[in-house]
C-alpha cells in the first residue's frame, strides 16, 4: 500500500465523517420539530377539547350580550388551536366557530326551537369531527376515515 492510497481511503472516510453528521444533524433538527409541535398542539387541544363539547356554554361566552364579543372570545378561545392546528382542524374550527354563533343568536330566543335541535346537531358533529382531526393531528388516532355522523348522535 503506498502513501496514495493511504491518504484517499482517510479522504473518503472523511469525507463519510463529515456527510455523516449532516446527515444526523438534519434529522435530529426534524425529530426535534416533530416534538415540539407535538407538545404544543397537545397543550392547545387540551385546553380547548372541553370546551367544543361543552358548545362553549361556559359564564364567560353566555355572560356576553352583544355578538362581535361572543364572536372575539370565541375567537380569543380558538386561538392557540388556529395557530398549530392542521389546515383540516382549522377548516372545522371555523365551521364550528360559525355555528357556535349562531347557537348564541337563538340561545336567548323560543321562536325557532327546531332551528335550535338543527344547530344542536351539527354543533354535535362538529365536535366529535374536530376531536377526531385533532387526534389525527397527534398521531393518535391510526383509523384514517374515523368520522363522526349523525347517526352516531
Amino acid at each position: 500500500m503506498n502513501i496514495g492510497q493511504i491518504i484517499s481511503y482517510v479522504g473518503v472516510l472523511g469525507l463519510g465523517g463529515i456527510l455523516g453528521v449532516i446527515i444526523k444533524s438534519i434529522v435530529d433538527f426534524k425529530i426535534t420539530k416533530t416534538q415540539l409541535l407535538f407538545e404544543a398542539r397537545k397543550k392547545a387541544y387540551s385546553s380547548l377539547t372541553g370546551r367544543i363539547f361543552n358548545f362553549f356554554l361556559e359564564p364567560d361566552v353566555t355572560s356576553l350580550k352583544e355578538e362581535a364579543l361572543i364572536f372575539a372570545k370565541i375567537n380569543q378561545l380558538l386561538s392557540e388551536a388556529y395557530l398549530l392546528g392542521s389546515n383540516k382542524l382549522v377548516e372545522l374550527l371555523g365551521d364550528y366557530k360559525v355555528k357556535v354563533n349562531e347557537f348564541h343568536k337563538l340561545l336567548g330566543t323560543n321562536s325557532d326551537e327546531k332551528r335550535q335541535k338543527k344547530l344542536h346537531k351539527e354543533l354535535t358533529i362538529l365536535a366529535g369531527n374536530i376531536f377526531i382531526q385533532m387526534r389525527k393531528d397527534l398521531f393518535i388516532s391510526s383509523k384514517k376515515n374515523w368520522r363522526y355522523s349523525k347517526k352516531d348522535t
